[in-house]
């Protein structure tokens, strides 16, 4: 039977580069996550700084919410985008997973079935060495 070491490794590295691009769009989403926090912040100070002054710098506060309104948006789009793309990724991964073990099951068993054949071959061996050595004997007595 042939051996599947050149396709397990292959899909071993394969699962590799899949783990490593799923964990780059982690990293991305943490990103984008931070930088929704910080869009937040700034706006709640702006907010607490408008409210500290008078009424003259209120009318310029509605175009700059409008402003973070629309960066608000722009991040759940990306999020969203975001999120189908980890899923994905996830599932690319799962598959590629399931095949390495496909394979490294199949391997396993034809392992098992090489040793028990060789081992059968080596048992009939023996019992034909026994059985010869027996004849001799017996026709020397």
């Amino acid at each position: 039977m042939a051996d599947l070491g050149v396709l397990i490794r292959l899909h071993k590295h394969e699962l590799d580069e899949k783990r490593r691009v799923l964990g780059e769009l982690y990293g991305e989403m943490a990103l984008l996550e931070r930088a929704r926090r910080e869009l937040e912040r700034a706006f709640e100070q702006e907010k607490e700084a408008v409210a500290r002054m008078d009424d003259q710098i209120s009318f310029t506060f509605a175009d700059y919410a409008e402003t973070v309104r629309r960066q608000r948006h722009d991040f759940d789009e990306r999020e969203a985008a975001m999120e189908k793309a980890i899923e994905r990724a996830k599932e690319s991964l799962m598959e590629t997973f399931a095949e390495l073990k496909k394979y490294e099951m199949t391997q396993e068993e034809r392992d098992r079935i090489d040793a028990e054949e060789r081992l059968f071959k080596e048992n009939a061996a023996m019992d034909a060495i026994g059985l010869e050595s027996f004849r001799r004997k017996s026709s020397d007595e």
